[in-house]
């Protein structure tokens, strides 16, 4: 064997000629090694594929943990989020744990099967002090998810709302090794809400931020907010809110009278909805015009002060109309008869009737505030400066005129094509099997 050291062409000729066999069975050895390498290279491709294929093509179990979802208590509560939901559940299979401590002193369990989404609520009596009720919090959270886990093994868990229930979502990704992205509509970060305060609400939400797998604020302008208080993720993605199918299903006809008629639609909270603005502009209007009905939908903690403070104007009751709270089928009928959406909040996130405006092709007059400019364009209506009465009441009188120069077809084309529920399970999927894949890695 000493022969293989020497290179010179005799002494390759004698190792050649003395270890010919030795030659034939190292080659044979090699070919065989390169072949049986090829085939556990192939068979090591075939099953990774595989695997990325059945993730891809098996409904995932996902678990929702929002801190708003509609409950007994209130049915309207975090609407969106369960939107979102449905959305993910053309896609795959959802769960909701939703966990309250209420007023009671029993505990309640409820569940819940809606289509393919399965709810349980868990209702606990609220703690006397903050260590009892963190506590319970996490006994109660825990015993949800391995309720939920046991029955069906749960992939990955989605946060709606931060920051408790992120922390939620962390603890289960440290101790259960499962992956969690975050949704958030809160406008509690933009600057002039500006609510997001505490060191150690904040430090503990950047750590929620920075260990999901994705962050999803309804907004890019909330994105922006967020990232400034160091809630910072290399995975940002605007998720923006569901409008309900039977919005699309409707065909907008308008007043069809004289009057041309505008609806508002909110949760009649002043300090952010402004509505007392819209009161007072319209007292003004109705000095030159009174060919319009401005129609007010909802209810809440300033109704009755509003209703009193539009007696207070002299609006005429042929102008105004205070519906209350209107849903599914009533609430469409107001869509379809009005010839315009009137928003003038002081501050807001991008409000989910501006949506539902635009799939029933309706046109939108509203101040320029959160991420409503995003969506919001000469197409699709006019923005006005926030506490600017003059802007208000030119634009306004401007709408009454021109709302027909809208197209209608244009605007319910362009909700499709971002509000739908299969557009946004769509995006929401594949940020699930994205998700999975690379935590996987």
């Amino acid at each position: 064997m000493f022969y293989i050291l020497n290179l010179n062409p005799i002494g390759l000729m004698k190792f050649w000629f003395f270890n010919k066999k030795l030659l034939v069975f190292f080659f044979r050895v090699l070919m065989h090694g390169l072949v049986l390498g090829n085939i556990i290279c192939l068979t090591s491709r075939f099953i990774q594929y595989f695997c990325i294929f059945n993730m891809e093509h098996k409904k995932k179990h996902i678990l929702f943990l929002p801190r708003w979802y509609p409950n007994k208590y209130d049915s309207m509560w975090g609407l969106f989020v369960k939107k979102h939901a449905q959305a993910a559940s053309l896609y795959h299979q959802i769960s909701v744990l939703y966990l309250e401590a209420s007023d009671g002193d029993k505990i309640q369990i409820e569940e819940k099967q809606e289509g393919n989404i399965y709810t349980l609520y868990i209702y606990y009596p609220k703690p006397r002090n903050v260590f009892l009720y963190f506590l319970e919090f996490l006994k109660w959270y825990f015993y949800g998810y391995k309720r939920i886990n046991t029955e069906n093994r749960v992939d990955m868990l989605h946060v709606h709302i931060l920051s408790r229930m992120g922390l939620l979502a962390l603890l289960t990704k440290l101790f259960y090794r499962k992956p969690y992205v975050v949704t958030e509509h809160w406008s509690r970060y933009l600057p002039s809400v500006a609510t997001f305060s505490g060191k150690t609400r904040i430090a503990l939400t950047r750590f929620v931020v920075k260990y999901a797998s994705c962050v999803m604020p309804v907004t890019a302008n909330l994105a922006s907010a967020m990232k400034l208080y160091g809630l910072n993720n290399k995975n940002y993605k605007v998720l923006a809110n569901v409008v309900d199918s039977s919005f699309f299903r409707s065909s907008r006809k308008g007043s069809g009278s004289e009057k041309t008629r505008i609806i508002h639609v909110s949760t009649f909270e002043d300090k952010s909805k402004n509505i007392s603005g819209i009161l007072k502009m319209l007292a003004q209007l109705q000095a030159n015009r009174r060919d319009f009905v401005m129609v007010f939908i909802g209810h809440g903690i300033d109704f009755d002060r509003l209703k009193a403070l539009a007696t207070s104007l002299n609006i005429a009751k042929e102008n105004l109309e205070f519906t209350g709270v209107l849903e599914n089928a009533a609430l469409i009928v107001e869509y379809q008869k009005a010839d315009f959406m009137l928003m003038n909040s002081n501050y807001e996130n991008m409000p989910v009737v501006i949506n539902e405006a635009f799939a029933c092709g309706m046109p939108v007059l509203s101040t320029d505030v959160g991420g409503i400019s995003e969506h919001l364009n000469k197409e699709r209506g006019r923005l006005i400066a926030i506490n600017k009465p003059k802007d208000l009441l030119t634009e306004f009188d401007w709408m009454l005129d021109n709302h027909h120069l809208f197209d209608t077809k244009k605007i319910r084309k362009y909700a499709q094509e971002h509000f739908s529920y299969e557009k946004i399970g769509a995006e929401l999927s594949q940020v699930y099997l994205k998700s999975m894949n690379d935590f996987a890695k």
